[in-house]
């Protein structure tokens, strides 16, 4: 039966982005809410990698598509940037360190979301208004599901099994009376408070656009409440400290902006005011445990990392460091490295590998993206920037960004987006598909004949003028 999940997936991904490249994005991201439930509920092969069959449906879906948008992917340096950072792990690969299929679950695990990055790079304003409207919508249903789990425990909805081990290790929320954390429909409570707050720059983009409906700003309020909602309730505290790292970069990029100001002050008051309601949603006031916070940052980067940096200046192998599905866990390397994105990437690639990933980051973030007042998505690209931004740099303290589920995928369509920002200075706005058919046929035509978009219609005539040459290709 878990071959149907898989199939589902791939299928409903790959029409869906037939429809439009909005809907295609939609469609993974709406898989990823769901897909933690599922693979714990119907354990198999073919349900632990639903997730990256509707990421499969959305390649095959785009390349199908009888458009331009599938002709140039990803202009400029950041096709070289993913090319190789795509290459130099399916080289490693080829090396024979660890058992075979090990080291195919670790290159799955470093390239198989990497394309997606430059399929974000034809994402259009109306593209991204589609993603906001569902992502809001989403994120409404995560918080049913979280309030559920909230109120009846995670036994209500997630069996004890080998891939919910985290979530019944979570067990750390409350005061006298510990409670685990909450994952909603996600695998872990961290992936449910991560997935909420990557979404909360396309709402708030939306909330604060230009010429957007009533009835979309409302719907955008309700996403990013859904959203706060759950970073409390979820009981996970690297989400809340790049929240607040995020806002505060977007308060700097703006320029101090009142507008900007003013959401921080709105999301803090009421993300406050929501945590004074229960015990078991504060679990973020143990950062002021200043001993607490600087073990756990010890933990994650000291100087072992050096070490490491030493010992593997190819890598240890594919797969070292990677997440090892259950049913491979015979064959699983001792795992090498520490709660590090930086360390994990480095122990699999080694320092080519570590190279190419920060001279890509220093080249997407070296040049903050433009204020242009006229953008509908100016502050939602300053959000954009700052959330990726936030998120790279504490990757140190934590490992889950490039293989979170569907995390990874936002951070980068976040980061896809800014690539078109950083080379056209704005988010560009929708083209009808017939323009873009009609662009790309070779008219041939007679002497006398002229080209439909050398017409123009002048003011007062019924008719369009001819103000264009003979079609090219004639003496």
């Amino acid at each position: 039966m878990d071959i149907a999940f898989f199939a589902i997936a791939l299928t409903g991904a790959f029409l869906a982005t037939l429809r439009s490249l909005g809907w295609g994005f939609l469609a993974v991201i709406a898989v990823g809410y769901f897909s933690g439930v599922i693979r714990a509920n119907f354990l198999g092969v073919f349900t632990t990698f639903m997730f990256d069959g509707a990421v499969l449906g959305l390649y095959l879906g785009f390349f199908f598509r009888k458009s331009l948008r599938a002709k140039g992917v990803g202009p400029g340096p950041a096709r070289g940037f993913v090319l190789f950072l795509i290459a130099w792990p399916a080289f490693l690969c080829a090396i024979p360190v660890n058992h075979f299929l090990i080291q195919c679950v670790g290159l799955r695990a470093t390239v198989w979301f990497l394309p997606v990055l430059l399929i974000a790079t034809r994402l259009t304003t109306a593209d991204l208004a589609l993603l906001a409207r569902g992502m809001a919508v989403l994120n409404l249903v995560a918080l049913a599901g979280g309030i559920y789990v909230f109120e009846n425990g995670v036994e209500a909805l997630y069996p004890k099994n080998a891939i919910t081990q985290i979530i019944y290790m979570s067990h750390d929320v409350g005061g006298r009376i510990k409670y685990h954390r909450v994952p909603s429909t996600f695998l872990s409570a961290a992936a449910y408070g991560g997935t909420m707050l990557m979404t909360l720059p396309f709402l708030l983009g939306r909330l604060l656009g230009l010429k957007v409906r009533l009835a979309d700003r409302c719907l955008a309020v309700a996403g990013v409440v859904a959203a706060v909602g759950g970073l409390l309730m979820c009981g996970a505290r690297s989400p809340l400290v790049m929240l607040a790292l995020t806002l505060a970069i977007a308060w700097l990029l703006s320029r101090l902006s009142l507008t900007m100001g003013l959401i921080g002050v709105v999301l803090v008051v009421g993300g406050l005011r929501f945590a004074s309601t229960s015990e078991r949603f504060q679990r973020a006031s143990t950062l002021e445990d200043t001993e607490m916070v600087g073990n756990r940052i010890a933990a994650s980067a000291n100087a072992s990392f050096l070490d490491l940096l030493g010992r593997y200046p190819l890598g240890a192998g594919m797969g070292s460091a990677a997440s090892i599905p259950y049913f491979l866990a015979d064959v699983a390397p001792e795992p090498i490295g520490m709660e590090n994105e930086y360390c994990r990437i480095l122990v699999d690639q080694g320092w080519f590998g570590l190279g190419g990933w920060l001279a890509f980051i220093v080249w997407l973030f070296v040049r903050p993206p433009p204020s242009r007042p006229a953008d509908p998505w100016r502050f939602g690209v300053v959000l954009l920037y700052s959330l990726a931004l936030a998120s790279w740099v504490t990757a140190f303290i934590g490992t889950g960004l490039l293989f979170s589920i569907p995390g990874t995928v936002l951070l980068l369509t976040q980061m896809g987006v800014l690539v078109t920002v950083r080379n056209q200075g704005m988010v560009p706005e929708a083209v009808d598909s017939r323009t873009e058919d009609l662009d790309d046929l070779e008219v041939e035509a007679d002497p006398d004949e002229v080209l439909v978009e050398d017409l123009r219609v002048v003011p007062g005539h019924d008719l369009p003028v001819n103000q264009a040459k003979p079609a090219a290709g004639r003496d």
